[in-house]
């Protein structure tokens, strides 16, 4: 627990010393003010970015190269074995973020990728990482909301997802589309952030969302499992994992801060500031309860037959 304080006292110091770096740099007459404010006038505004360089380039070094979630390739090799992945096979990508996820998976694997982003700046900065690396074909990247996809029927031997579910309003509908593309016996793994009960977001949870680049559409972990149970596919006993993606947060975040002189922690106080708000604030609503990660874990199983009331409500 010294470990975690410490941090956070230096981040409160990076806050204070950024503030007062900003305080000193503002114009001090009213003639500057209004040569900027002309200059502003006739300039074209810059487009506005959820992920600018200076972001990717703190997020990069704290959970690795291509990675923007806690874990980076060793989360990635830990989960591969469960896909029982190889060259001749196929897996769909949800939340293919910025190609960090594909690259080590076609290092380890040699598996084809379908990739998924429903963030459109991050889908495009991860198809132009893939085609720098020469997956263009192996693992495309393309943007896509995920809300009722189409997928070509038992075409995938696979489903992968560390990140991404949460922003999906419908997830019945993804899944079912997601169950009809695997072939018998296909894995589905996928890691989730989940409500503990049937409660509304309290105001900690409701805080962290905000903070996100896209819209949070959280489901109790049961709503889930009930939802996956209607499908084609047996449901494992989902994992919670809660415990080790906070502390693997809170672990990146000590080693990230101590590799960093105070010069450098200066020039990048901004985004590291925000950066770190904004997983302290995932911490505080995990700590009180209130939000989970869970790992689920389901296999293609061949068509059940349908009840006569189902057949009867698709007519």
């Amino acid at each position: 627990m010294a470990s975690p304080k410490k941090s956070s006292g230096l981040i409160g110091k990076i806050k204070g010393s950024f503030r007062k770096k900003k305080a000193e740099s503002k114009p001090k007459t009213a003639s500057a003010d209004q040569i900027a404010a002309a200059a502003a006038k006739d300039a074209p505004k810059p487009e506005k970015k959820t992920w600018p360089a200076n972001r990717l380039n703190v997020i990069e070094q704290l959970w690795g190269e291509g990675y923007t979630t806690p874990g980076g390739a060793a989360r990635v090799k830990q989960f591969a074995p469960l896909l029982h992945l190889d060259e001749k096979k196929s897996l769909l990508l949800l939340g293919a973020g910025l190609g960090g996820i594909s690259e080590t998976l076609i290092e380890d694997t040699g598996v084809w990728i379908t990739g998924l982003e429903p963030d459109p700046e991050l889908a495009k900065i991860g198809h132009e990482s893939m085609v720098r690396a020469g997956h263009k074909r192996k693992a495309p990247i393309r943007h896509n909301d995920m809300e009722s996809p189409k997928f070509k029927p038992k075409s995938f031997d696979g489903m992968l997802s560390l990140d991404g579910i949460h922003f999906v309003k419908d997830k019945k509908a993804l899944f079912e589309a997601v169950t009809e593309s695997l072939r018998l016996n296909a894995e589905m793994l996928f890691v989730t952030y989940v409500l503990p009960d049937t409660n509304p977001p309290s105001k900690k949870v409701e805080i962290w969302s905000k903070h996100q680049s896209l819209p949070v559409h959280l489901w109790p972990a049961q709503v889930m499992l009930d939802m996956l149970g209607q499908l084609d596919v047996e449901v494992r006993p989902p994992d919670d994992v809660t415990r080790d993606y906070r502390n693997c947060v809170l672990k990146a975040w000590v080693n990230f801060l101590s590799t960093m002189d105070r010069a450098e922690l200066l020039n990048k106080a901004a985004d590291v500031v925000g950066e770190c708000e904004r997983w302290a604030d995932m911490i505080t609503a995990i700590d009180a309860g209130e939000l989970k990660i869970l790992k689920f874990n389901c296999i293609r199983v061949a068509e059940r037959r349908k009840s006569v009331e189902e057949l009867m409500a698709q007519t």
